[in-house]
């Protein structure tokens, strides 16, 4: 029988330039205060640029009163945030109902520019650091989903409660501002010379911000303090199925995304009260949302982006700005859109530099977009005493096919299909392995190396099978896993700019610099516009993908799904796929 289940949003805490507590950031928000400035710190970018920065002077009084001088600064941010949500909902961390779910995009980052990878450039690494910390009895999440891996991460923490696998998760998110973001950003030339401005007609770039938020998500009415409890009452995750580091031109990803928000949250579009949007100012993202919004008919709807206050801040930026939803909706007010006078997108949205009052504000859709074709909208909702959640219930699933890849061997369906001499490298395997297919794809040879090995695993273990025959886009899902995330690639880029110095950064290289951007090579491919989740493990977490799909595959409404591991590091590879639908 499905149980019924309320998950709510409390004990928040954000860090960053404009303060170290919510009510200190909200109070400079409401003060139309940024916390963008000029940074001129050649240890971040050799020429000064627009950006947000924590004050460091500040940061260093509460590390050394906490004493936390052994973490990293992005350690000793997240450490600082996630005691701030222990102490005001009283949950003992050590509790077996109890889990972490981390939103990065980078991590340790900074630790690259030492001789070496250092163990805490691991994401995984970093995590367990943080739970072994407050002595936490599971294993933490970290999920590294480019720009939406925040709001990513409320959802699948959502997910996880409505099933019952945990009453209480801790999300928090964060990055720095390094000098590894800020020249690969600078190589697309997307950042601005000035304070963003997004959907304004004179936008012309993003700006930088760094930032630590974090939360509690959880089943627990007593936990909530506020007088106006905040529910988290669906989501939707989608990709564009279009390219890996430019938006879609049409806007269909992000509005499939909205529409399995609202559809899970049983809202219709003229319920929502307020839309706070990705809004990073860029030219094509901000047109692309004026599309999506129109298609989901939300552009009579107030709507804003945050951006101006905090800069992009990455993987802080949606459990930040969600946050600050959470205030809105308690407040009945939309906050401004610092520096916005008029747009030139191509559907009017209903934006404001004014703060603005809204009567009888019930319901929020907060959306995200990233690299990788990557979307994600979650909606939150002002509690009624009367009103339930829905429990999710994980459908039945089966493993139709596997494929492994070790060691220069390919095996399908436990059955060797391909194998290399040994001692070839991984280049050599792998252009074995692509001519041994008959496969045709001008971009493979673009791709960096994880990319690649994703992308011969999935030929494999869709020999023969013509998925888009049998299923639409939004049906099918991708949820991968591995445990170095993009340090292949990351060493690469670091290279770069050590040898060509910041102006030499590449596009070409940066942009890999996610792991979840494999998903986006292998969404482009099939055609794959449902769920994509990219998980960082110490270890292959095989049953729990498994489990994660069929809560995914009920909650979006998905037939299909490709899970699995794939890890990559110089000359170590392992891949290990399987395709999975409802029975």
């Amino acid at each position: 029988m499905e149980h019924r289940v309320k998950t709510y949003l409390t004990a928040d805490t954000i860090l960053s330039a404009l303060g170290f507590s919510t009510e200190e950031n909200l109070e400079a928000v409401r003060a139309y205060r940024t916390g963008l400035g000029l940074i001129n710190d050649t240890t971040i970018y050799d020429q000064p640029f627009i950006g947000a920065k924590i004050d460091r002077k500040r940061l260093q009084e509460q590390i050394e009163e906490a004493g936390l001088d052994s973490y990293t600064t992005l350690e000793q941010l997240f450490l600082l945030a996630i005691s701030q949500v222990i102490y005001q909902s009283g949950i003992d961390p050590a509790d077996p109902d109890c889990l972490l779910i981390l939103s990065t995009t980078k991590g340790n980052i900074n630790c690259l520019e030492a001789e070496g990878l250092a163990e805490e450039a691991y994401l995984s690494v970093m995590a367990e650091r943080i739970a072994n910390y407050f002595r936490m009895t599971h294993t933490p999440l970290v999920l590294s989903t480019a720009c939406i891996s925040g709001v990513s991460s409320l959802i699948v923490a959502s997910r996880l409660i409505r099933n019952g696998n945990y009453k209480h998760i801790i999300v928090a998110g964060g990055d720095l501002l390094t000098r590894f973001v800020a020249t690969g950003f600078q190589s697309f030339k997307s950042v601005s010379p000035a304070v963003c401005l997004p959907y304004d007609e004179r936008r012309d770039g993003l700006s930088l911000g760094e930032a630590c938020a974090a939360l509690l998500v959880t089943s627990d009415r007593s936990r909530v303090k506020e007088a106006i409890p905040i529910l988290l009452k669906g989501g939707g995750i989608s990709n564009d199925a279009n390219h890996i580091s430019g938006p879609s031109r049409t806007g269909d990803g992000l509005h499939l995304a909205m529409e399995q928000a609202l559809r899970e949250s049983h809202l219709e579009a003229n319920e929502i009260s307020m839309v706070n949007a990705h809004g990073t100012a860029t030219p094509y993202n901000d047109e692309m949302e004026s599309k999506a919004i129109h298609l989901s008919h939300l552009d009579h709807i107030p709507l804003n982006s945050l951006k101006p206050y905090w800069g992009h801040t990455l993987g802080a930026s949606g459990i930040l700005e969600t946050i600050a939803c959470m205030y809105q909706l308690r407040e009945g007010e939309v906050y401004g859109t610092l520096g916005y006078e008029s747009t030139n997108v191509s559907y009017p949205l209903q934006v404001s530099a004014q703060h603005q009052t809204v009567a009888s504000m019930r319901h929020c859709l907060k959306t995200a977009s990233g690299f990788g074709g990557s979307n994600a909208a979650l909606v939150l909702s002002v509690a009624e005493e009367t009103e339930d959640t829905d429990g999710l219930v994980p459908i039945e699933t089966e493993v139709i096919r596997n494929c492994l890849i070790r060691q220069g061997k390919i095996w399908v369906d436990n059955q060797l299909r391909f194998s290399i001499d040994e001692g070839d490298d991984f280049p050599t395997f792998i252009r074995k392995a692509y001519k041994d297919l008959a496969l045709d794809d001008r971009k493979f040879y673009k791709m960096d190396d994880l990319c690649k090995l994703g992308y011969i695993a999935t030929a494999y273990l869709l020999e023969g099978k013509e998925i888009s025959d049998q299923y639409q886009p939004e049906e099918i899902g991708l949820i991968l896993s591995n445990k170095a995330a993009s340090l292949d690639t990351d060493l690469k880029h670091q290279q770069e700019i050590d040898s060509k110095g910041d102006a030499g950064a590449s596009p070409a290289i940066f942009v890999y610099t996610l792991p979840n951007v494999v998903m986006g090579e292998l969404a482009i491919r099939y055609k794959i516009k449902g769920e994509n989740t990219f998980f960082v493990s110490g270890n292959d977490p095989e049953a729990f993908l498994r489990h994660y799909a069929s809560l995914a595959m009920q909650s979006q409404q998905m037939r299909a799904c490709v899970t699995g591991w794939c890890e990559l590091l110089g000359s170590a590879y392992e891949a290990r796929f399987e395709w999975i639908e409802r029975k």
